[in-house]
C-alpha cells in the first residue's frame, strides 16, 4: 500500500509542476490551496498533501503560515567542469558574480592547511575568507589558503572587486589549471547562517578543495560552504 501511495504521489507531483509550467507561475507566486488542488487534479488531499510536502522537501516550493505555498527561486546549478574559477564560470553563465570580503590575514599554516599545501607547519599563509554571491545572493561562504612566498604583498589588492585567480596569473604569473575536491554534507552554524543570510539549520556542502599550478604545485587550499537550498552540481562523465 505504501509503495502505491508514493506512486501516486509522484503522479500528482507531476500534475502540480505541469500545473505551475502552464501557468506561467514564478518565484515567489502562489499555489492553489490543497482543497483547490485536489479538486482541480481529481485527487484526494492526503494525495495533494503529500506530493506538496515532496516539493517543500526538494525546495521546490516553500510554506508561510496561514498564507499557503509559494513558489520557491530556482536552484543554482554548477557544472563541476567550472569550478576552476568561480568568476569566469559564472559571469559566462549570465549571472552577476560579486564578493563580500569578510577577513584577509597572514596566518602560520596548521597541520591541515600545511599538508594540503605541501609546507611545513608553521610556514605563512594568507587566510582569505569571504562571501560570495550570485545575483545579489549569498550563497557560498569561502576561505581560501595560500603560502605568502608565492604571492607577496598579495593584501594589497581589492578582493571584492578583484578575481583572486586572475591576480595570480596576472600579477604573479601563476597559472591555475586543475582542482582537487573532496564534498561532504553539513549544517551551517550560527555565524555561518548569519555571514550566508540563511534560516536555522539549512544544510549545506562543505567542499575541500586543492588547486594546482602548471607545474604541479598545490598553490591554494580552500574550504568552500555551498548552501544546498538554493545550490546544486552537475557532472557529466564519458566513459
Amino acid at each position: 500500500m505504501g509503495k502505491y501511495i508514493n506512486l501516486l504521489s509522484e503522479e500528482l507531483r507531476e500534475d502540480i509542476e505541469e500545473y505551475i509550467d502552464r501557468n506561467q507561475l514564478k518565484p515567489g507566486d502562489k499555489l492553489p490551496s490543497e482543497r483547490e488542488l485536489a479538486k482541480m487534479l481529481g485527487a484526494n488531499r492526503i494525495t495533494v498533501r503529500d506530493a506538496l510536502r515532496q516539493m517543500r522537501y526538494e525546495n521546490l516550493i516553500y510554506t508561510v503560515h496561514g498564507r499557503g505555498n509559494f513558489i520557491s527561486k530556482p536552484y543554482y546549478i554548477e557544472d563541476a567542469k567550472n569550478f576552476i574559477s568561480y568568476t569566469a564560470g559564472w559571469t559566462s553563465d549570465g549571472y552577476e558574480v560579486t564578493n563580500r570580503l569578510i577577513s584577509l590575514n597572514i596566518i602560520e599554516a596548521d597541520k591541515k592547511i600545511a599538508e594540503h599545501l605541501e609546507i611545513a607547519i608553521g610556514t605563512e599563509v594568507y587566510q582569505i575568507k569571504r562571501v560570495r554571491l550570485l545575483d545579489g545572493m549569498e550563497l557560498f561562504l569561502e576561505t581560501a589558503h595560500i603560502p605568502t612566498a608565492y604571492c607577496p604583498k598579495l593584501e594589497s589588492f581589492d578582493f571584492e572587486k578583484c578575481s583572486l585567480y586572475s591576480t595570480l596569473e596576472q600579477f604573479y604569473q601563476i597559472k591555475l589549471i586543475k582542482q582537487k575536491h573532496v564534498i561532504s554534507i553539513t549544517k551551517l552554524t550560527a555565524p555561518e547562517n548569519h555571514f550566508l543570510r540563511a534560516s536555522e539549520g539549512t544544510a549545506a556542502f562543505l567542499i575541500h578543495g586543492v588547486t594546482f599550478d602548471t607545474e604541479n604545485r598545490p598553490v591554494e587550499y580552500c574550504v568552500s560552504l555551498n548552501r544546498a537550498d538554493r545550490y546544486a552540481m552537475s557532472s557529466k562523465l564519458i566513459l
